[in-house]
């Protein structure tokens, strides 16, 4: 319609959404954000937690009680085509990576863009913890604040045999990352190949150069593209494990050592029950049987 008004005869084009990523916070996702960037600058349109879809995918709120899942899902198309607009002849995908919380209604970008390919990366449970409760006062912490704003989250204290005032900040910031996960995995299972789970680990830039960009968002790795990837991620391309000077360093066994017993308790309680549930789903990147070793088949996608 407004395009129609356009008098020059050159018309914007819409880029295509060739993947999303969804997490669970602290996993990842800023390298998954700047690597679909690096891998090709000229072509690629990346939008890293943008507001406009995140009010989109929320506007309804996450039980859909202001608005219906239609409606949230129409807003949301309308939100992604404007904003995948683009004179740019050269620029041809696009992709975004959505604020971790968005998981919760993430049945409105299924139902927006149900043939769009989509990751959601997590991580394991004592380690995720340290990093969301590392702040000065950790009744701030964003996973602790969703107390008091998330319906999910009252659900799970609601469900249980206690009440809000019993929990401790740990708990609900295990709780809190749990209905994210949770969320995750019955999407996944219900989206018969188009998600995919990645659990963060030291080499994960290769998740995405190996695997998720070229097999799952379809889209393709050269040399170059290879080499800029790598290099903004802080490792060497001939060395897997090595890393530059000032660059990514791993802290997962640093956040073990150094956790609580409160941290420890509520991850076990809350957190590693679906969190083992996305390590053994069939759509993981790397599935895991329920005795923790490795399926043969991991690079099925």
């Amino acid at each position: 319609e407004f395009d129609g008004d356009n008098n020059d005869g050159n018309l914007p084009t819409v880029l295509d959404l060739k993947g999303v990523v969804f997490h669970e916070s602290r996993c990842g996702s800023t390298l998954a954000a700047n690597s679909m960037m690096a891998l090709n600058p000229e072509k690629h349109r990346v939008y890293s937690e943008s507001s406009p879809p995140i009010a989109a995918l929320r506007g309804c709120g996450e039980d859909y009680s202001d608005c219906s899942l239609e409606a949230s899902a129409n807003l949301l198309k309308d939100v992604v085509y404007m904003m995948g607009r683009s004179d740019d002849p050269k620029e041809e995908n696009l992709f975004f990576k959505f604020q971790s919380v968005t998981t919760r209604t993430m049945r409105t970008f299924r139902m927006a863009f149900p043939t769009t390919p989509w990751i959601f990366l997590y991580r394991e449970p004592v380690e995720v913890m340290m990093s969301q409760l590392d702040v000065p006062k950790m009744s701030r912490a964003n996973c602790v604040k969703s107390r008091n704003s998330s319906p999910m989250v009252r659900d799970v204290i609601r469900r249980s045999d206690y009440k809000a005032s019993d929990f401790l900040d740990e708990e609900f910031c295990a709780i809190h990352l749990a209905t994210l996960c949770s969320s995750a995995f019955e999407n996944l299972q219900d989206s018969d190949g188009l998600g995919m789970a990645v659990n963060y680990h030291p080499e994960l830039v290769h998740d995405f150069l190996d695997t998720i960009f070229p097999k799952h968002f379809h889209t393709p790795v050269d040399k170059a593209g290879r080499d800029r990837v790598l290099k903004i991620s802080g490792t060497y391309s001939k060395n897997r494990g090595r890393h530059e000077e000032g660059g990514y360093k791993p802290d997962s066994e640093a956040k073990e050592r150094n956790a609580s017993e409160e941290i420890k308790d509520a991850a076990k309680l809350f957190l590693e029950p679906v969190y083992k549930q996305l390590q053994q789903s069939e759509y993981n990147i790397m599935p895991q049987s329920a005795d923790g070793d490795d399926d043969e088949e991991e690079d099925e996608v």
